[in-house]
C-alpha cells in the first residue's frame, strides 16, 4: 500500500483517542522514512488539524446561537448591539451567524464574548429589579 493510501485510512481516526491511531502512524513514520514521506506525513495531519479546528469553530457558533435563541425572543438584539457595543443590528448579527466579512467568517473575541455576557447579566437585574404597582 501507498503512503498515500495509508494516510487516507488514517483519515476516519484522526482527533480521535484511537490506540490504532497511534500504532498506525508509528508504523507509517517507521516505514516511510525519507524528507518527502516526512513532509508528505506533516502536511496530512497539518491539513486535517485544521479541519478538526474549522469544525470546532462551527460547534462554537452553534452554540452560541443555541443559548441565544430563547433570549432573542425576549430582548431585542438591536438593542443589545447598540447600548453595549455602540454597533448596528447587522454586527451582531453577522458574529452570531459567522458571516464572511471581509473574506473571513465574522467571530466574537473573547473581550466582545464578555461584554455580550455582561451585557446579558445587566439586563437580567433590570428586569429582575423590576415591579410594575400602582
Amino acid at each position: 500500500m501507498a503512503l498515500k493510501d495509508e494516510l487516507q485510512a488514517l483519515k476516519p481516526l484522526l482527533g480521535t483517542d484511537s490506540p490504532e491511531f497511534y500504532i498506525k502512524m508509528r508504523e507509517i513514520a517507521a516505514k516511510y522514512n525519507s524528507e518527502e514521506d516526512k513532509k508528505a506525513i506533516a502536511n496530512f495531519v497539518s491539513e486535517r488539524l485544521q479541519n478538526i479546528d474549522k469544525k470546532l469553530d462551527v460547534i462554537e457558533e452553534s452554540a452560541i446561537k443555541l443559548q441565544l435563541q430563547e433570549v432573542a425572543e425576549i430582548v431585542s438584539l438591536s438593542y443589545l448591539a447598540k447600548k453595549y457595543f455602540n454597533k448596528s443590528r447587522s454586527w451582531l448579527y453577522q458574529r452570531l451567524n459567522g458571516n464572511l466579512v471581509n473574506g473571513k467568517p465574522a467571530r466574537f473575541t473573547q473581550e466582545e464574548l464578555q461584554t455580550f455576557n455582561n451585557a446579558l447579566q445587566d439586563i437580567s437585574k433590570k428586569i429582575g429589579s423590576l415591579s410594575i404597582s400602582y
